[in-house]
């Protein structure tokens, strides 16, 4: 399946004001592709349009989703969540 990949300067609006052209480099192996099952319930940012919905576990993503935990606070300046790891966590992905 082909990953969905963005040029920073298309996103939409509200996912340019948290994360930086850096930190959108790396939140992108956490993009939940149209079509794949939603990991876990929570809110997703829709990366083409900026619309955030609350998705359930299960559901099949209608659109390439971002979860809304990936967006950084200060219109970018903290990026802690692509650095730390809970006790026990693993990454999504490994790409």
């Amino acid at each position: 399946m082909t990953r969905y990949r963005a040029a920073y300067a298309e996103l939409p609006q509200l996912i340019k004001d948290n994360l930086s052209e850096q930190q959108w480099l790396e939140a992108q192996r956490d993009i939940i592709d149209e079509g794949e099952t939603i990991p876990e319930t929570a809110r997703y940012i829709d990366v083409k349009n900026g619309q955030i919905h609350q998705h359930t576990a299960g559901e099949t993503a209608t659109g390439p989703l971002l979860p809304v935990h990936d967006l950084s606070g200060g219109g970018g300046k903290d990026d802690t969540q692509f650095h730390t790891t809970p006790p026990g966590a693993l990454s999504r992905r490994s790409e």
